[in-house]
């Protein structure tokens, strides 16, 4: 593992650390520039577990696990789909894939749409499917979660309660699937334990700053580093 990897991934644990998400949609498409997708995948599956088990920790006075269950079941089948994907097909069109989930989630963010509707818990199956599916494939399963969320009525502590909730529980079925698969090697569990140091101070970095800026538009900055990294994801130079 370079210097580079190591800045990226601090940096993902950094932003995770202020904003509470997007560790596994900042890290996998920047390390897409050094190493393969079925590297990535795995390691930052074992890396953001271990943030969300942190996270979760701290907001376990807010978790319900009622909550996260329609998430969760609809998940499940959603990671096996996802993973055999990520077995079966090339980095050419994961990355595709990976490209439009960056940019129809941060267009999607600086437009900043107000709740239109609330809907039931039984569209958390769908979703959840959905998340998994994205999971499994590209270790980012928060953008359908995150706005199944924002449809429901629910308070802060609750949303980003059940946010950690789900992505810790997934993330064990994903590293779970990827271990049954064979694409958790020697290689990446040693890049792993080189990581883990960095995610930590990355992460209480982060979480210090947290106090001092607006989240509300540091999000907005985030939103749109996301359009462009999505952008970025896609193979452009594909057939040349």
């Amino acid at each position: 593992m370079g210097l580079y990897e190591i800045a990226v991934i601090f940096l993902a644990a950094f932003i995770y650390g202020v904003a509470g998400f997007a560790f596994a949609l900042l890290a996998v498409p920047l390390l897409s520039f050094a190493w393969p997708l079925k590297h990535i995948v795995p390691l930052v599956a074992l890396l953001a577990t271990s943030l969300n088990g942190l996270m979760l920790f701290k907001l376990r006075k807010s978790f319900a696990f009622k909550r996260v269950m329609p998430l969760l079941l609809g998940g499940l089948p959603g990671v096996l789909v996802g993973a055999y994907f990520l077995r079966h097909y090339d980095n050419a069109f994961l990355r595709v894939i990976l490209g439009l989930v960056l940019v129809l989630y941060g267009l999607w963010g600086l437009k900043n749409p107000k709740r239109p509707f609330i809907i039931g818990d039984n569209w958390g199956y769908l979703f959840g499917f959905l998340a998994g599916f994205l999971g499994g494939a590209l270790n980012t399963p928060g953008p359908p979660v995150i706005i199944y969320l924002t449809l429901k009525d629910w308070g802060k502590d609750e949303i980003k309660s059940t946010l950690q909730g789900f992505f810790f529980l997934l993330a064990i079925f994903v590293i779970f699937s990827h271990w049954r698969m064979g694409l958790i090697t020697p290689e990446i569990l040693k890049n792993y334990l080189i990581a883990f140091p960095v995610i930590l101070i990355g992460l209480f970095s982060g979480h210090r700053l947290y106090g001092r800026l607006s989240l509300k538009v540091y999000q907005k900055i985030l939103y749109g580093l996301l359009v462009i990294m999505g952008l970025l994801s896609f193979p452009w130079k594909i057939g040349g």
